[in-house]
């Protein structure tokens, strides 16, 4: 099983961060036929803490760093973990430079996990 980024995830999201004591907030422009704004910000405040996303998912992301650093303070650059860069990795892993596979043709002959 599994679970993927989706509109539908919206409400338990918004749920689980509300029982957790945050307080909630969107902002965003009403379309001209004064619909809902098709571009929004979702915020959640706790603590003197302030989170912005531009949906639900991606605010109770956010709050897992926060979760994770677990800052005493706001201060700069709080939500700042150190170690190696783990998103370049994964994209040179799943995109890899194919000039550099022509400079070291064998290489790219031994295929994954054999190096």
């Amino acid at each position: 099983m599994g679970l993927s980024s989706n509109a539908n995830v919206y409400g338990t999201c918004l749920r689980i961060l509300q029982s957790r004591g945050f307080e909630l907030e969107v902002r965003g422009d009403p379309e001209p036929d004064s619909s809902y704004p098709v571009r929004n910000l979702w915020v959640a405040r706790k603590d003197g803490f302030y989170f912005g996303g531009d949906n639900p998912i991606e605010l109770l992301g956010l709050i897992a760093v926060y979760d994770h650093v677990r800052p005493p303070e706001d201060r700069p650059y709080w939500w700042f973990v150190e170690g190696p860069d783990v998103e370049g990795e994964l994209l040179e892993a799943a995109f890899p430079d194919p000039s550099s596979a022509a400079e070291h043709p064998a290489a790219a002959d031994r295929g994954p996990g054999t190096e």
